[in-house]
């Protein structure tokens, strides 16, 4: 042990002498890592992190329609209207459960003191699909998602909870002035739920409460193309390849009037980034991704250049050393605590770095 911190204090002291080398080096170091380190957490959320709270992820999947137009040539798009989110969840035998989700903003409150708050306009069966349980409360049930008797209640998601409501166990059962309508708060999602998207979204209300005062008169109808997106959960022993031939067919004997009978359906990954539709900003941190990896090759090689350099320097010192008597395996032991207390140094470099970029990326790009 005394020997391995006579080699550490001996390190620090060499490095010291070469200050500008040893500050390039921790510097190379720590962009390359610490870039590297911002981007994954990226990447992670993107394509690999399985989404917070959700039961069997693997069995949960984003139902897609293929469809060929003379106009339009072909196109994979998620399921958007109402009516076909009904007639697979009424007629599908592949799925336990089918789910329909869109993206909403409101108005809280009412005059200057209103603010705009995300939402999501989910059906019923949204949470019990994805197997969440609600940290207060409870979730809307389907006797308050039917057209025509839909209640306007509302689930609040735990980081709004908590901003706005400064995590009071009271606010069950308080309304809430969401633009016409006062919607009453009946559940409180666990910390970190966003449902299958990477944002975490204000609150969760009824889909068939909230459609037309988000879309307008007709939001339930077969014109009106405006949902995110129908997921589904397979049922145990059926495949996606299965489950997506008999969606097809309901598609297809559902929609033979509309001139979609040729239409093709399909099952992707509950990552959104997987599926067809891959959105620029996937894109781009895909792009981001490999440029990083690239800047870290670059950075190791650099770090080997100046590292090489330098012992070119020390060559004559090192001479002298072994005339001195000093054996190749201290050498070699100096050296190597040398290039440790650099990575050290590299690396905690690299966690202010990612501490810092981390955040800005993910603002950016999530």
């Amino acid at each position: 042990m005394d020997t391995l911190l006579a080699d550490l204090r001996y390190a620090l002291r060499t490095l010291a002498r070469s200050p500008g080398l040893t500050l390039a080096a921790v510097l190379t170091l720590g962009l390359g890592i610490g870039a590297n380190t911002a981007m994954f957490g990226v990447v992670d959320r993107l394509f690999f992190r399985p989404p917070a709270h959700v039961r069997d992820p693997d069995r949960v999947a984003r139902i897609y329609v293929t469809t060929t137009m003379p106009s339009y040539g072909t196109n994979t798009m998620p399921i958007g209207t109402y009516p076909r989110y009904e007639d697979f969840r009424d007629h599908a035998r592949s799925f336990t459960a089918v789910a329909a989700y869109g993206a909403g903003r409101f108005s809280l409150g009412l005059g200057p003191q209103a603010e705009r708050v995300t939402g999501r306009l989910v059906t019923a069966s949204f949470f019990s699909l994805l197997g969440v349980r609600p940290e207060l409360g409870r979730f809307f049930g389907a006797d308050e998602d039917s057209v025509g008797r839909a209640a306007h209640v509302a689930v609040l998601s735990w980081e709004f909870w908590r901003r706005r409501f400064g995590a009071d166990h009271a606010v069950l059962g308080k309304a809430l002035q969401l633009g016409r309508n006062a919607y009453t708060v009946i559940g409180v999602t666990p910390q970190g739920f966003a449902g299958i998207d990477l944002d975490v979204p204000d609150l969760w209300v009824p889909l068939t409460a909230a459609a037309s005062e988000v879309m307008g008169p007709g939001a339930l109808g077969p014109r009106y193309f405006w949902l995110s997106g129908v997921i589904a959960r397979l049922r145990s022993g059926v495949n996606p390849v299965q489950a997506a031939a008999e969606a097809t067919g309901i598609y297809r004997s559902r929609f033979v009037q509309s001139g979609d009978s040729s239409g093709t359906v399909s099952l992707g990954s509950v990552h959104e980034a997987l599926g067809p539709n891959v959105s620029s900003d996937t894109k781009l941190s895909v792009w981001l991704a490999a440029t990083c990896g690239l800047v870290l090759l670059i950075a190791c090689a650099n770090v080997a250049n100046l590292l090489l350099a330098r012992a070119v320097q020390r060559k004559r010192e090192i001479g002298v050393r072994v005339a001195l008597g000093a054996s190749r395996g201290r050498l070699a032991r100096q050296l190597l605590a040398e290039s440790a207390v650099l990575t050290a140094l590299g690396a905690v470099a690299a966690l202010l770095i990612t501490l810092w970029l981390g955040p800005v990326l993910s603002y950016s790009l999530l």
